[in-house]
C-alpha cells in the first residue's frame, strides 16, 4: 500500500499547495481521506480512473476538507460510474453531508450510482472495513467539533493519520507506528485545536515511531528551522503529489 499526498496545505491555503487530503492505494483500488482541491486532476496525474476510488473517509466537516467532494462525484457521473461509492462520516455529520449533496442536486443529474453513507461514532475507536488484508479504522482526534484520525494496517505495518488535532495521547500511547502523518499547522509554539511541528518533536516518542511526515502546512512558517534544531529526528515535510510506500 502507498500513500499519496494529494494536498498538504493548512486551511489558510498556499501559493503552491492544495488543502490537505490523502489517497491510500492498495492494488488497483483507492480510498480518499477527505477531498480537497482538484481531485479529478490529481487522479489523472496518477493515471487513476475515478472508478478506482472505492470509498471516501471524511475526518470532519470543515470546508477545507470536504469542498472537493462535489467535484469528485460530478466526475464519477460524467465517467458513467454505476458501482456504489461508500462515504464514511461521523453520525453527527450525516445531516450536513446530505444537505451538501442536496445543495448540488445530485439526484437531478441524475446520479447513476448509489452513495452508501456509513456513519460511525466519532468518539469511539472503531474499524471501518477490511479489504484484501487492509484494515482501515478511525479514532477520536482533538479538534474543533467532531473529528477523527485514521489508521491503516496491512502486512504487520501501521499508518496513522492524525487529521486536524491537538497533540493526541491516543496516538502517543500506541506501541508502534511505522508511519505517522501528522498535521503541523504552525512551526512553533501552540495553536488552538491544532499541532505545531515543535509540539510533534517534543510530544511523541521517537523510539515508537519510525517515520513522521508533516502535513497541513502553512506558508512562511519556519519549519526548516525547527527540523534543524531537532537534529536527527525522522521527520519530513510532505509535498503535494508525493507518493510514500508504507
Amino acid at each position: 500500500m502507498d500513500i499519496v499526498f494529494l494536498g498538504t496545505a493548512s486551511a489558510a491555503g498556499s501559493f503552491r499547495r492544495d488543502n490537505t487530503y490523502l489517497l491510500l492505494r492498495h492494488g488497483e483500488d483507492g480510498w480518499l481521506i477527505d477531498v480537497g482541491g482538484n481531485p479529478l486532476g490529481k487522479l489523472k496525474q496518477l493515471s487513476m480512473l475515478p472508478a478506482q476510488i472505492r470509498g471516501v473517509i471524511l475526518t470532519h466537516f470543515h470546508t477545507d476538507h470536504i469542498y472537493g467532494l462535489p467535484s469528485l462525484l460530478w466526475g464519477m457521473w460524467i465517467a458513467g460510474r454505476t458501482e456504489p461509492l461508500t462515504i464514511y462520516c461521523s453520525e453527527t455529520g450525516v445531516a450536513q453531508l446530505r444537505t451538501l449533496l442536496d445543495g448540488y442536486e445530485v439526484k437531478k443529474w441524475p446520479i447513476r450510482f448509489e452513495l452508501d453513507i456509513r456513519p460511525f461514532d466519532w468518539m469511539t475507536p472503531s474499524a471501518l472495513f477490511e479489504s484484501d488484508g487492509l484494515i482501515l479504522s478511525v479514532f477520536p482526534a482533538l479538534h474543533a467539533g467532531p473529528t477523527v484520525g485514521v489508521t491503516a494496517q496491512i502486512g504487520g505495518k501501521t499508518l496513522v493519520y492524525s487529521a486536524d488535532t491537538k497533540p493526541n495521547s491516543w496516538i502517543r500511547d500506541l506501541p508502534r507506528i511505522d508511519l505517522l502523518v501528522h498535521e503541523a499547522t504552525a512551526a512553533r509554539g501552540s495553536r488552538n485545536n491544532h499541532t505545531t511541528l515543535e509540539e510533534i518533536v517534543h510530544y511523541y516518542d521517537p523510539q515508537k515511531i519510525k517515520r513522521i511526515i508533516a502535513v497541513h502546512l502553512t506558508d512562511c512558517e519556519p519549519y526548516e528551522d525547527v527540523l534543524a534544531e531537532a537534529g536527527g529526528a525522522a521527520i519530513t515535510l510532505a509535498e503535494d503529489m508525493q507518493v510514500t510506500e508504507l
